[in-house]
């Protein structure tokens, strides 16, 4: 609805702008086949990879923190805790970082977004896509672009200094990739 005197709403289509770096919003991924990757344990933290999905030009991956039931909890706000923010309770004593490491040797390990607007990132990226939690679960999702090297890849898991790796064959990711369903590829 327009005021008198102002010309009418524009009702066309933008075109949209894809950015491969990002994680594809006319996409649905497939479902990589590892299970669940359980880190080695760490008190009161137990930590894994819970789920891995494979996009066309990047994978994303899921992983569940859980704290022991009888014990305190992430503290007395509510959610998960976000990357490097530190909440009362037992948490304040084990800050969690998360990364990778790839076959032919490169890293990214915490937060690394993709640049705002359309600059292309000069690396991989890590970019932490939001989570859910209780007092004493905390599940996140990580969006990784671009696909990985073939051969092994490792998930890190950090609490504090102590450091934890847990590793898969990267194939499968890229043969999930190629199983990705593009839902509308013209738009």
């Amino acid at each position: 609805m327009s005021l008198p005197g102002e010309p009418p709403p524009d009702t066309a289509l933008q075109p949209r702008v894809v950015h491969p770096w990002r994680r594809p919003e006319t996409e649905f991924p497939a479902l990589v086949p590892v299970g669940t990757l359980h880190f080695t344990r760490t008190e009161p933290s137990e930590v894994a990879v819970t789920a891995v999905l494979a996009y066309s030009d990047g994978f994303e991956f899921f992983v569940t923190r859980l704290l022991r039931p009888d014990g305190p909890g992430f503290g007395h706000g509510r959610g998960p805790t976000p990357p490097g923010l530190r909440k009362d309770g037992p948490a304040v004593h084990q800050l969690m970082t998360v990364g990778l490491e790839f076959a032919d040797g490169s890293q990214v390990i915490g937060n690394v977004p993709s640049p705002p607007g359309n600059e292309e990132p000069p690396g991989r990226i890590l970019d932490f896509g939001g989570g859910v939690g209780t007092a004493h679960r905390s599940d996140s999702r990580w969006w990784t672009w671009p696909l990985p090297p073939s051969g092994r890849m490792d998930f890190i898991c950090r609490l504090d200094a102590a450091e934890t790796r847990v590793s898969m064959e990267a194939q499968l990711i890229l043969d999930a990739s190629r199983r990705s369903m593009h839902v509308w590829p013209n738009a």
